[in-house]
């Protein structure tokens, strides 16, 4: 284990990932003809619209999605194949709302049904699916819930489906991050038109709900609903470059008004900000000092990227390296030496991420520091890692000047 020196405080793994403070009086575009509403940057997790975001509402199809989620997380892993037949229960044939027109007893391939449930939240096809996982309905809940709980979200209820169960537009975002993340989703998430062949009745023609996937530039998915004819919901996922974001509405009065609030909402993100990563090559850290060790110093290393969130008229970003002088041996590879902070123009922290060891340093034995002993008497360097007792941390400061392009130009539905 390592045993690094107090002065390395409090190492925080990514100050990016926490959400902005939402205020929605200042909110650029109006929300409110909405119940709830959110954008956020999935690389940052940075929300830049919101308004009720923390409040439970009525979510229409969309309380299907972790469903859908724990499906499309079974695909990538390989627990369902696509080449796998299912045959459709009754109890899934007969689920309400938007289907795929499944009929009982009707044997088709995982992949035509992983189809439906990505383009249309097919509830038909997801019960069918969840059966073919596992044993129970139980076991199903069971599952999700297991999935959510990973995701910091309560459990779906007493229904696979999501039926009676409201969710935040916050708690929606995160299972739709996760879902835009699986291979097996993004498949099928842009698909606008395909069709569904049927064991003996007529093919189901698919068409995507979501006008957004086939009318704004860089939308992926993701899903749509509705509660009769005053409350309709969405889920839109587009990037652009670098950049995705993520809009969630509710509540809206009509299907047009989704459409035009979600892309009103991404327009501001992609017109307003960038998400930048910053090259680690870009910055320089200096070798830390080790006492006790085998070695004099070892490396350290960015452990994974800096991503933030800027305005797309920043041009200059500061990086401040905290650095411990000295650490203690024995090190292993990965233990963390200190962190880089990533500031804006007018010194606000936008992003941080620690400063790992670049490879392992064992303890010295009694005999190595005994020479390193009679070497320093001597005055002669033989690469042993005797050194004073640990001071101060470094703090280094580099300016990284970020050049963007001009903004593209938008298309708002």
């Amino acid at each position: 284990m390592k045993r690094i020196t107090a002065i390395l405080l409090m190492l925080i793994m990514l100050v990016a990932n926490a959400a902005a403070v939402c205020a929605e009086a200042e909110a650029p575009i109006d929300l409110s003809a909405a119940s709830a509403a959110l954008l956020v940057n999935t690389e940052t997790g940075k929300t830049v619209l919101c308004m009720n975001e923390e409040k439970p509402v009525e979510a229409a199809g969309l309380v299907r999605l972790p469903a859908l989620l724990t499906i499309c997380r079974a695909f990538d892993e390989g627990r369902l194949t696509c080449d796998m037949t299912v045959t459709v229960s009754s109890e899934a044939a007969a689920i309400r709302g938007t289907t795929a027109f499944l009929s009982p007893n009707e044997r088709i391939k995982a992949e035509e049904l992983l189809k439906a449930s990505v383009m249309l939240t097919a509830g038909d096809s997801i019960r069918a699916l969840l059966q073919a996982l596992y044993p129970s309905e139980a076991a199903e809940i069971e599952a999700i819930d297991l999935l959510l709980s990973g995701l910091g979200i309560a459990g779906i209820g007493e229904n696979s489906m999501g039926k009676g169960r409201q969710f935040t537009v916050s708690e929606l975002a995160k299972v739709c991050t996760a879902l835009s993340e699986s291979g097996s989703f993004r498949k099928y998430s842009s698909v606008y038109l395909d069709s569904l062949p049927h064991e003996a009745a007529p093919t189901t023609e698919l068409t995507n709900p979501n006008r957004l996937v086939r009318h704004y530039s860089g939308c992926f998915g993701l899903a749509t609903g509705s509660v009769g004819s005053s409350e309709y919901a969405g889920a839109f996922i587009a990037t652009r470059g670098t950049t995705t974001y993520l809009a969630v509405v509710t509540g809206l009065s009509d299907s047009a008004s989704r459409f035009r609030l979600a892309s009103d909402m991404l327009d501001y993100g992609f017109s307003a900000y960038r998400a930048i990563t910053l090259d680690s090559e870009a910055i320089s850290t200096p070798a830390v000092r080790v006492t006790g060790g085998t070695a004099n110093t070892v490396e350290a290393v960015i452990e994974g990227s800096i991503t933030a969130l800027m305005p797309v008229t920043e041009t200059k970003l500061v990086t401040e390296t905290e650095l411990a002088e000295t650490v203690e041996a024995p090190i292993e590879k990965g233990d963390r030496l200190g962190r880089i902070i990533l500031k804006n123009a007018r010194g606000e922290t936008v992003g941080e991420i620690p400063l790992a060891a670049a490879s392992s340093v064992s303890k010295s034995a009694f005999s190595d520091r005994f020479l390193a002993v009679i070497a320093q008497w001597l005055h002669i360097n033989n690469g042993s890692a005797f050194q004073a007792e640990p001071h101060e941390a470094i703090v280094s400061q580099q300016i990284v000047r970020i050049y963007l392009d001009p903004p593209e130009a938008f298309h708002v539905i």
